[in-house]
This record gives structure tokens, C-alpha cells and sequence, in this order.
């Protein structure tokens, strides 16, 4: 069982879903040829800016109690130094919203996306990065800390390091090991900063946390040292050094985790730009639309090895799957879900479960063919329509068990 106060929620970001924002990185990266599959934008995206009435409406159908929702740095802070107060106010009427329904906000900083003056100055990489992204935080929270108790400082800053300075397929598409070594270190030096910045506004009353993509990690051949090694490798410098080193400075009063897939790891001398680690699916596993390992286990795994680790409470602040069919979300919230119950009866602090997403949304590099949605989107007329893994994970919430 799932105790009164666990929190099911949903999650989503700004980018993805809200739409009618023009000054950020990702609008202008999203316009440069093959960067985005089909060629798709987020200029419009879920249309959740104008719709968002609605998208709280859905949660509350549902029986949500959480939802976690970004702030567009960029529609906030278009150019340096001059807020949008109007912007400000209409994100201040979601949180009320979202209060009055009886659904705790928590609030992402930085999901990904800069202000395009920002990243034209060198972005993570930018001289004053940390002291930025503090003092949106101080900002953010004191137009908004009343109304909102869990913020999420930075999301997913292992992922942002990889793809935009090692694989190179998101801004700023650079293909540097050492750079990307270096934006890890850069975004921990902006946690930190934007850690004390909503503390030092705001106490006690707000508790901050990373959303820290971890995934399970595995040799593909055990007995080959190798391929143990190139685990390690893995390991360390993808799941372990932010996350690590957020723990080591003491910035966090909870422990977020993003939590997709498996990675069966190889050495492999032709990868040599990925560190020589090969990633790859086991043969005949059940994968999602995005071939993405369906592997529940490691959710168990991951949030027990990091509850003791960092002696915080945890929090899954993302779960989900690719799955246009809704033929596999059902199964993957439920096998999920009973990994947590077994957690919680092994007395793991998991005090949260928010499922990515409540809608079909732009899924970066690939556009929008992904579906993520518990609640589907037609992108022609904006039509939301909740499908059956969304009623299905309602009456777990209702119910607090796993059937």
C-alpha cells in the first residue's frame, strides 16, 4: 500500500508543451536544417500557455495530487536583466490553479532550454552561468515561493552535458568529451547557486532538489573485464558525478530521479567519442516505440542504491514510455508502481511518483512522433483525449495499491 501521504503526480516541462515562446535556444536551434525529426518546432506545441485551464482541469479528473511544470527562463527573462512581470503573473495563476484543485506544484527552473541571449554568450559554459541561473531562482521563487513548495533546480544535467557537448544532437551541438565533462561541472556550480538562492528567500518554506537522470547500467558480458570496466566508466561519469557531487555539498533537501530504461554497456574501440563504451538493447527485450528497454527492476535498483547513498528522501520525478498503441503504458505503470510498493515496505523514503507525461508533448531532437502522453494531443486542433493507461493510473492513485 501507498501511505496518505504519497504524492501521484504527472509531469511535463515548459518547452515541451506550452508553445508561443520565440526567444529561447531551442526555438532558434529548431529552425537550422535536420536538427528536429519531420522538421518539427515547438512554436506551438500542446498550446498549453493558453490552454493550461484545461490541462488542470484534466489532472483533477484524474485525481492528481502533484504536478511538476517548468518555467520558460526565456519567456521570463526575454533579454538580460528585464523580467516579463505579465509572464510572472499568468504562471502565478497556474500555481493557484493548480492550489485550488488540490495539487502541489513543484516547479523545474531549468529544463533544458536558455534564453537565446544566454546561450549566444557561450551558455552552461558562460562566464556567470551559476550567478544567472540564481538569480532567475531568486526571482522565480519570490514571485512565486508561497504558492509552491518543491523546486527542481536543474533537470536532467547529465543528459543536457551529453547530448549538447559529447553527441552533439542538441544546442549548442558541440562534440567534446571535455566539454561536456566541463558543462557537468559548470550546471553543479549553478545548482549550488540557485540551491542557496531559493533558501536564502525563502527558508525552510521551499525544499530544492535535481532531477537526476540515473539509469541501470550492466556489463554486456560479466566475466569480460572489459566490458566491466567500460560499466564502471559509464557509471561514473554519467549517473555518479553530478548526482554525487550534489550530495557531497549538501545542496539538496530531497533526491529527484528520472528513471527510463537499462543500458547493457560494451568496450568498444570504435566509440572512442563516447568515452569507448557501446550501449545497446538485449536481444528480444520488450521495448518501447522509441526502442527503449522496458525494465522495471532497474527502478528498484536505482532508487535503493541513491536513498542510501544520499540519505534523503526520493522522490521519481519522471517515469514513462513512448507508446502510441496505450498498449504498454498500463503494464509499465503497474510494474513500476510495484517496485516502489516494495520499496516502501523495505522502509525507503519515496515520498512521490510523477509520470512523464500528462500530454503528448515535443520530444526534443525527435519531434513529435513520440508519444508520452497519458492524455493524447491532436497537434492539428490541440484536442486533448485522456486514453485508458491514464484511467488506469487513476484508480491506483485512488485506490493507493497496485492491482
Amino acid at each position: 500500500m501507498f501511505p496518505p501521504s504519497f504524492v501521484f503526480g504527472t509531469a511535463t516541462s515548459a518547452t515541451q508543451i506550452e508553445g508561443g515562446c520565440r526567444s529561447s535556444d531551442w526555438h532558434a536551434f529548431a529552425r537550422q536544417p535536420g536538427r528536429i525529426k519531420h522538421g518539427d518546432t515547438p512554436d506551438v506545441a500542446c498550446d498549453s500557455w493558453s490552454r493550461w485551464r484545461e490541462d488542470v482541469a484534466l489532472q483533477k479528473s484524474l485525481g492528481m495530487q502533484g504536478y511538476r511544470l517548468g518555467l520558460e527562463w526565456a519567456r521570463i527573462e526575454p533579454r538580460p536583466g528585464e523580467i516579463d512581470r505579465a509572464a510572472l503573473g499568468e504562471y502565478r495563476a497556474m500555481l493557484g490553479a493548480l492550489k485550488d484543485a488540490g495539487i502541489a506544484p513543484m516547479v523545474t527552473l531549468h529544463h533544458f532550454t536558455l534564453p537565446l541571449w544566454l546561450a549566444d554568450e557561450g551558455g552552461v559554459l558562460a562566464a556567470g552561468f551559476a550567478q544567472r541561473l540564481a538569480h532567475f531562482a531568486r526571482i522565480a521563487v519570490e514571485a512565486l515561493g508561497d504558492l509552491c513548495r518543491l523546486w527542481i533546480t536543474i533537470n536532467e544535467p547529465n543528459v543536457l552535458a551529453a547530448h549538447g557537448y559529447l553527441l552533439g544532437v542538441w544546442p549548442p551541438a558541440r562534440k567534446n568529451p571535455v566539454l561536456a565533462l566541463l558543462a557537468q561541472r559548470r550546471l553543479l556550480a549553478a545548482h549550488d547557486a540557485a540551491y542557496r538562492a531559493l533558501k536564502d528567500a525563502r527558508g525552510d518554506d521551499v525544499h530544492v532538489g535535481v532531477a537526476h537522470h540515473l539509469r541501470a547500467i550492466e556489463p554486456g558480458h560479466p566475466g569480460s573485464r572489459a566490458d566491466r570496466a567500460a560499466a564502471t566508466v559509464f557509471r561514473r561519469v554519467f549517473n555518479d558525478a553530478f548526482a554525487a557531487g550534489a550530495c557531497a555539498h549538501g545542496t539538496q533537501d530531497f533526491f529527484g530521479i528520472n528513471y527510463y530504461s537499462r543500458d547493457v554497456v560494451s568496450f568498444s574501440a570504435r566509440h572512442a567519442g563516447e568515452l569507448f563504451v557501446e550501449r545497446r538493447v538485449p536481444r528480444d527485450a520488450e521495448v518501447s516505440d522509441l526502442g527503449w528497454e522496458i525494465y522495471p527492476e532497474g527502478l528498484g535498483h536505482v532508487v535503493r542504491a541513491w536513498a542510501r547513498r544520499s540519505g534523503l528522501p526520493v522522490y521519481i520525478t519522471e517515469n514513462g514510455i513512448a507508446d502510441a498503441r496505450d498498449d504498454r503504458r498500463g503494464p509499465f505503470i503497474v510494474r513500476h508502481l510495484a517496485e516502489l510498493e516494495r520499496l516502501l515496505a523495505e522502509g525507503v523514503d519515496v515520498r512521490g511518483y510523477y509520470h512523464w507525461s500528462l500530454l503528448d508533448n515535443f520530444e526534443w531532437a525527435e519531434g513529435y512522433e513520440p508519444r508520452f502522453g497519458l492524455c493524447a494531443v491532436d497537434y492539428a486542433t490541440g484536442e486533448r483525449r485522456l486514453r485508458d493507461s491514464a484511467h488506469l493510473y487513476a484508480r491506483i492513485a485512488r485506490e493507493r495499491t497496485v492491482v
